[in-house]
């Protein structure tokens, strides 16, 4: 069970119980369907409001930081990323901030996002 399953199961019981006390007319099976509903769309945020499905790269000449999305960080696949590895054999990038989006499965496109800090 990785990181993000028990997330969502924390996230589920929690709605459940809150539907058990709060709205005791709706059957035991409806609870718990519409608290995994709820802990689906609440882990969705999440992922949304931390930049989503992708990486950013923030480049600052020779250097560059990379964020791995959440759910990577919270399945453990982040240790099998090989975005890093691409960037880090590459050329280096031109100062800002960009979101990888893979093209095919060895290349990367970098697109600059315009929230520029």
């Amino acid at each position: 069970m990785s990181k993000l399953d028990v997330i969502e199961a924390l996230l589920a019981e929690g709605m459940r119980k809150n539907l058990t006390a709060n709205r005791k007319y709706i059957s035991p099976a409806e609870r718990t369907a519409i608290a995994k509903d709820s802990a689906a769309v609440a882990i969705a945020v999440l992922v949304d409001l931390t930049d989503g499905h992708d990486h950013i790269v923030r480049a600052e000449g020779d250097t560059f930081t990379l964020q791995h999305p959440l759910v990577e960080r919270l399945t453990g696949d982040l240790f099998d990323c090989d975005v890093h590895q691409h960037l880090a054999d590459g050329e280096p990038l031109e100062r800002g901030r960009y979101r990888v989006v893979p093209t095919d499965s060895h290349d990367f496109e970098l697109i600059p996002v315009k929230d520029q800090p």
